[in-house]
């Protein structure tokens, strides 16, 4: 009888025992979710930081191996058009700065036929622009690339109407680039970088290209990876041989000097050498084109 008495008095929980079971168990959940959260929200991030740094490496190694590859030829001394031509468009993660310099190889172009169709561009001496295309409400924008060959066009053609952009990369929102036009002295403690070119009939012989890649995170400043690409004809472009021996009285000639990023492609011939000459200043409508 004790033993019945004794188990009818005991009581089960009370109302606000559950309630605080609920509450506690309603907060380790919540404390699970932003915790489970975090972490996918990292994983994201560090995954789209490994893809934006693999992209930005790819393109690096173009734009150094476009650069390394610069084609120089006697006819620069007379046509500006063929030198290298910069577009200063600001300073840091807001600037749209634009090169041009003519190149020979695959590099940006690959396969990329010219206007005929039929040839390849890759397989002749070609202009390549880049620069980068601001992002509209629709999208779009990153860093864009024109690529074309001077020779054999018409008396009409216009590198703004007949000749395609494409598209290199759309996570790059901004690119700053700079030239050192010739090299440092041996005991110089500071690099002379230059945000102004006007020498387009010739080469700089090393060029600083930063590109800014749009940020992981909405709010965060973009993300920015920078190289300095030595151009390997720098040397050629100061002191180029006359394709005119009735001005200069040397009787040699240059047929045209390529190189890509482990030697040259051309050849040159003759025994005269003139000294350096005067820069072409470059003409309006003549750089490339202008974000």
């Amino acid at each position: 009888m004790r033993d019945s008495r004794e188990r009818g008095k005991r009581r089960g929980f009370t109302l606000l025992e559950l309630m605080m079971a609920i509450m506690i168990m309603a907060i380790m959940m919540i404390l699970s979710f932003f915790c489970f959260d975090a972490v996918v929200q990292s994983w994201n991030a560090g995954m789209e930081m490994s893809d934006s740094m693999a992209q930005a490496d790819y393109v690096m190694n173009q734009v150094e191996s476009g650069l390394r590859s610069a084609y120089y030829s006697s006819t620069v001394a007379k046509d500006e058009e063929k030198g290298f031509q910069f577009v200063d468009g600001g300073e840091g993660a807001e600037a749209h700065d634009s090169i041009t310099w003519m190149k020979v190889g695959r590099a940006f172009v690959g396969n990329l036929k010219a206007i005929d169709g039929k040839t390849e561009i890759a397989e002749m001496p070609h202009r390549v622009s880049l620069y980068v295309e601001a992002q509209d409400r629709d999208g779009g924008g990153g860093l864009m690339a024109k690529a074309w060959s001077s020779d054999f066009q018409p008396d009409d053609f216009d590198v703004e109407e007949d000749v395609k952009a494409f598209l290199i990369s759309p996570k790059v929102v901004a690119m700053d680039c700079k030239v050192l036009k010739e090299p440092p002295e041996e005991k110089a403690t500071e690099v002379k970088w230059e945000d102004e070119w006007s020498s387009s009939n010739s080469l700089p012989y090393k060029v600083s290209v930063t590109l800014y890649l749009r940020p992981f995170k909405e709010g965060d400043d973009p993300v920015a990876v920078t190289r300095d690409i030595e151009i390997p004809v720098w040397d050629v472009s100061q002191n180029p041989v006359k394709s005119d021996s009735s001005k200069t009285g040397a009787t040699g000639t240059q047929t045209g000097l390529g190189r890509t990023g482990t030697g040259g492609t051309g050849a040159r011939t003759g025994t005269g050498r003139t000294g350096p000459r005067t820069p072409i200043a470059p003409t309006g409508g003549k750089g490339g084109p202008t974000p």
